[in-house]
């Protein structure tokens, strides 16, 4: 979902600049880190649950995943409001 709304082509020259400062602009750091802990934070369950890492390191995933969608939908969400709306 994510690659679809950064790869797209968006409608609007607001909406454009809205991706723009969240992939490369103010929020990079908040979008960049949100994702991938995010990746991290789903990969470490999935991991345990084949039987590559322990069950203690795949629960620890949790945290991670909950931060990294906590700063996406923070840059997500700030980049929108960044934007004229008019």
């Amino acid at each position: 979902m994510v690659w679809g709304e950064v790869s797209l082509t968006h409608s609007t020259a607001h909406a454009r600049l809205a991706i723009w400062e969240m992939v490369h602009g103010r929020y990079k750091s908040n979008f960049w880190i949100g994702v991938v802990l995010s990746f991290l934070g789903g990969a470490l369950p999935a991991l345990a649950i084949l039987g590559y890492l322990s069950i203690s390191i795949g629960v620890g995933g949790a945290p991670l995943a909950l931060i990294g969608m906590m700063l996406f939908e923070h840059a997500y969400v700030q980049a929108g409001q960044s934007v004229p709306l008019a």
